[in-house]
């Protein structure tokens, strides 16, 4: 397994600061939503044209959980690049993917918008809520275009965050109140997965094509999620001054007790999955 830094210098302007948990810290609400998640990720992805024996980069690899599907997909003869800033993220992918067994693996510490991979490098680019994170996703999407062979495919997943809660609304859907709020404040658009398509396609890439889905249960990951998104993103939420410390505890105490209620619908962000060519 290779561990690459890249040799671009950080360009601060691509990314909004990250508020969520990296590395160890991350593994648990990780695997949680790649629980939630990642079925629909790997059907798209079969049905996009992902086949054994192809190069593959994972922008926005996180803890491994996306990195890892995706080299049991190809098989020993394909290969998975998983690319992140964080070098926490990378070191707790390379912990994944080696836990796994895989040798197709490998993990570069690279700014999503100026990677320093050389150009045409991939059969396919895949995402999954990372361009949500950047402050002008089309950079993103561009460095994707020109890593990715000509006619190769890009499969990008991001999500509406706003459009968490619960059915009938609770204090859950105050969590997501104050995602969209910081959101504003910081310049992202977490509600990003209702203009995805529109962006992929505005970016040069033919032939998209798109499926929206929302999880949703009755206890369990759903509602686990939501909660420990909000916790993990609390201090932010405090720096922002969009709630206090106290506010905060108050909050997550009743989100908690919503959650364990085993007649209340639990609502995930709705997800976007937009699949397209590069330009041949």
């Amino acid at each position: 397994m290779e561990l690459i830094s890249a040799d671009t210098t950080f360009d601060s302007s691509h990314q909004g600061e990250y508020v969520l948990a990296q590395g160890t810290s991350a593994v648990r609400r990780l695997l949680v939503l790649h629980r939630l998640y990642g079925p629909t990720g790997r059907r798209l992805l079969l049905k996009a044209g992902l086949e054994r024996g192809m190069h593959v980069a994972d922008f926005g690899c996180g803890v491994g959980a996306t990195t890892r599907m995706i080299a049991e997909m190809v098989g020993p003869s394909g290969t998975v690049t998983g690319i992140d800033s964080s070098p926490e993220q990378i070191d707790q992918a390379a912990t994944t993917c080696g836990g796994a067994g895989l040798s197709n693996v490998s993990f570069r510490i690279a700014d999503a918008c100026a990677t320093g991979i050389p150009s045409h490098s991939f059969d396919v680019v895949y995402c999954r809520f990372l361009l949500l994170h950047l402050t002008n996703p089309s950079d993103g999407l561009r460095e994707m275009g020109r890593v990715l062979k000509p006619g190769g495919i890009l499969l990008v997943e991001d999500g509406d965050i706003g459009s968490a809660g619960s059915e009938p609304p609770t204090i859950l859907n105050a969590g997501a109140a104050l995602f969209m709020r910081l959101g504003h404040a910081r310049g992202l658009n977490y509600s990003l997965a209702n203009s995805l398509y529109r962006l992929v396609k505005d970016t040069g890439f033919v032939d998209p094509q798109i499926e929206i889905h929302q999880p949703a249960g009755c206890q369990g990951d759903h509602g686990d999620l939501l909660v420990s998104s909000i916790a993990e993103a609390g201090p932010a939420f405090v720096a922002a001054g969009i709630i206090t410390a106290p506010q905060l505890e108050d909050l997550l105490q009743e989100m908690r007790a919503a959650v364990a209620d085993p007649n209340l619908l639990v609502l995930t962000p709705r997800m976007s999955v937009v699949w397209a060519r590069n330009p041949a």
